[in-house]
């Protein structure tokens, strides 16, 4: 997906329960354990640009020049309005950068320092993503591709629509949790600008199952399943939960002398999980908590314990796989659709930067110019780029106005 990102995570906005959402809960209720964040790449081509500048009025027709074709300004300018008026939307895109940056950034300010303004970083990420767009519009036409049919924008649909509600659910027991669901944010969007989130879906799929090599039909979900069984197990945990390094190193060595793990847990775990020898339950790929706990356990086979994994506040954990299942493809194929995403983007990195920094463009000097170097092209705003952003936190507020209160940084 194509997800802007904005300023500097400060521990002044960030909450010490999310830990800068650099760790997610990856063993839900029943244990304390804080885990890395890991969110479900559904999405596609992911260009880094730089950030920010001012819009004014009275422009010329287009926005910008890619390679030759116009990007109308007054759709940029009407998809602007509309995301700039709608609070539930603007949390989302809030929610979506603390994720993907792991909480390191959240949504800068939406309005500019001058009245009917945006802020620079707002407009140069929004405009260099619909730039990448028509980019991999122009690619898929070059490789002979046809454009994504009924059904194929049917599924692109899904596909964002999960992703959404994913990053959504990842921030929803933080203070930036988004009311509504994806469908509902999203429906809320102008019926015009939905079809072309929805078709930039599908053009970055269709582009990255190209390129990565691994097609997105039934048959080869499958192969790529029947490729990679350990990628979909059931996979059930038990854990202990310690103060620090120096106890997790020396409650893993007494387990690797035989000491019993559930015995271990009973004695030295600070979790409530302690009472059932560390007993955690189990995970399907189906379950929110299922990319950590495979970052976490990998294909590591039952009865083996992990080394001490950091947890939040200084805290350490150690994991024991104790028992692995193998799953039906069947209700499966919509995660392995993701999983084959995920791996397709890892494989076409190369191929999309290759995409932006190959490219001629040209952009109206209202937003400044087209910049390019040995490893990335972005826009880069007239004058001094803003200094650092602020997250928008009043963009997760239900009710929040459309016109969202300026902050302290240049507009």
């Amino acid at each position: 997906m194509h997800r802007p990102s904005f300023g500097p995570c400060s521990t002044t906005w960030c909450p010490p329960e999310a830990a800068c959402l650099k760790r997610v809960a990856a063993l839900a209720s029943i244990m304390g354990i804080v885990r890395r964040l890991l969110l479900p790449v559904l999405a596609t081509v992911v260009v880094t640009v730089a950030l920010g500048f001012a819009v004014g009025v009275g422009s010329p027709s287009n926005a910008a020049m890619v390679n030759g074709h116009p990007l109308s300004q007054s759709q940029v300018e009407h998809d602007l309005a509309a995301v700039a008026a709608s609070p539930n939307y603007l949390c989302y895109l809030n929610a979506s950068t603390l994720v993907r940056t792991s909480g390191q950034a959240g949504l800068g300010p939406v309005n500019g320092v001058a009245p009917g303004s945006y802020s620079r970083g707002f407009v140069t990420n929004f405009l260099d993503t619909e730039i990448t767009n028509v980019l991999i519009g122009q690619r898929l036409r070059t490789l002979g591709l046809p454009a994504p049919g009924r059904a194929e924008l049917a599924v692109a649909r899904q596909d964002l629509l999960g992703s959404m509600d994913s990053t959504i659910s990842q921030v929803a027991s933080s203070q930036y949790a988004c009311t509504g669901t994806a469908s509902t944010i999203l429906e809320a969007m102008p019926r015009a600008f939905q079809d072309r989130q929805v078709l930039a879906q599908a053009q970055s799929e269709a582009l990255l199952a190209k390129v990565g090599g691994v097609g997105l039909d039934a048959t080869s979900l499958k192969n790529y399943f029947e490729s990679h069984p350990k990628s979909f197990d059931v996979i059930c945990l038990s854990g202990i939960l310690v103060a620090d390094q120096a106890t997790a190193a020396r409650v893993k060595t007494a387990i690797q002398q035989g000491a019993d793990f559930a015995t271990e847990a009973k004695a030295e775990s600070q979790d409530a999980s302690k009472e059932k020898g560390g007993d955690l339950g189990c995970f399907s790929p189906a379950s929110p908590q299922y990319q950590s706990v495979q970052h976490d356990v990998g294909v590591l086979a039952v009865g083996a314990t992990t080394d001490p994994l950091p947890s939040g506040s200084g805290a350490f954990v150690l994991l024991k796989v104790t028992d692995r299942r193998a799953s039906e493809f069947g209700p499966l194929e919509s995660i392995v659709r993701r999983t084959v995403l995920a791996d397709d983007a890892k494989r076409a990195q190369d191929a999309a930067k290759n995409l932006v920094v190959s490219a001629s463009v040209t952009v109206n000097p209202t937003y400044g110019t087209w910049h390019v170097s040995a490893t990335s092209a972005g826009i880069t705003p007239p004058g001094t780029p803003a200094a650092g952003q602020t997250p928008n936190a009043k963009a997760n507020q239900v009710g929040a106005p459309s016109v969202l209160p300026t902050s302290p940084t240049p507009g």
